[in-house]
């Protein structure tokens, strides 16, 4: 398992998943408009891999000519393209996405935070995990053709990814009530009260990173947790915007698509992994304290 942090990783990670395939590549995602990326993905359609692509129809605020655009440029690429399943664009009262972000092929995953659209590699922070652990693609690929089917997604998944929804919050829960200090760099902070809660029992042992743009209902949140003696700076949105979702304690961390949200971990689909390697916890941890100095 390797994390790389954007944007100095740029595409390079995920187009070289997609260069290395050669049967298939399952690609599911909140938004598609990488040049490099859609390359990649036309070459392998044309060296005879099979390319699907699943996408959220109705992205936040995206304009719908915009969102029009992407789906005729990922199908220009010769893939299957599908937009994500009804059950994931509108839950009750609930708006829900498709809000994923991961790749795989038969042997190899990558998943993250990061939207494939120029800005996840040129300004934002974000993270990304590849991995050949085939437990991990065999889940991740399981999902993926739960969702282009429209079905559930099997049991298991849920015990080898952290899945919305589903399990998200409470693996996201055991990663922040880990003994020792925790950090988070996260684009939202909630509202769900849960994690709020958790983060705030730490106190001063936790550090949050938040973009300096959150709305008012995270600004609230984010004095809640300043009463319980926790330490929140809020990162300028430029030169780096924190678009991140990540945890990083002593023992586990966690890399995925999650926000700290109720529609995040209860009604999108989401994914992300559990770190619990000591090199990649070290990575994040030294990535997070750059950070850390950057928003003082």
């Amino acid at each position: 398992m390797h994390v790389y942090t954007e944007p100095y990783a740029g595409t390079a990670p995920i187009v070289q998943l997609i260069q290395s395939a050669r049967k298939e590549v399952n690609l599911e995602v909140y938004f598609l408009s990488d040049r490099k990326i859609l390359n990649a993905l036309k070459a392998a359609n044309e060296r005879g891999v099979k390319v699907r692509i699943i996408l959220e129809k109705k992205p936040y605020k995206m304009p719908a000519w915009k969102i029009s655009r992407e789906m005729r440029e990922a199908q220009a690429t010769g893939a299957a393209v599908q937009w994500a399943p009804y059950r994931f664009t509108s839950h009750g009262s609930y708006w829900a996405f498709d809000h994923a972000k991961f790749e795989c092929d038969l042997h190899a995953c990558e998943i993250g935070s990061a939207n494939y659209g120029w800005d996840d590699f040129h300004r934002n922070r974000d993270y990304l995990v590849t991995t050949k652990n085939p437990r991990i693609v065999s889940a991740a690929n399981a999902v993926f053709n739960a969702d282009w089917n429209n079905r559930h997604a099997p049991a298991y998944a849920h015990q080898v990814l952290v899945l919305s929804p589903g399990t998200s919050a409470a693996q996201l829960l055991k990663v922040i009530n880990q003994p020792g200090p925790i950090d988070i760099e996260s684009e939202e902070m909630g509202p769900y009260r849960p994690t709020l809660d958790a983060i705030a029992a730490k106190g001063h042992l936790a550090r949050v990173i938040l973009p300096a743009s959150i709305s008012w209902e995270d600004k609230k949140d984010v004095a809640y947790l300043r009463r319980h003696g926790v330490q929140v700076r809020l990162m300028p949105v430029r030169p780096t915007y924190i678009h991140a979702k990540m945890l990083c304690g002593s023992q586990l961390g966690f890399v995925g698509s999650e926000n700290f949200s109720q529609t995040s971990l209860e009604n999108n689909r989401e994914m992300g992994l559990m770190i619990r390697n000591a090199a990649n916890l070290q990575k994040l941890r030294a990535q997070f304290n750059r950070d850390w100095q950057a928003a003082g």
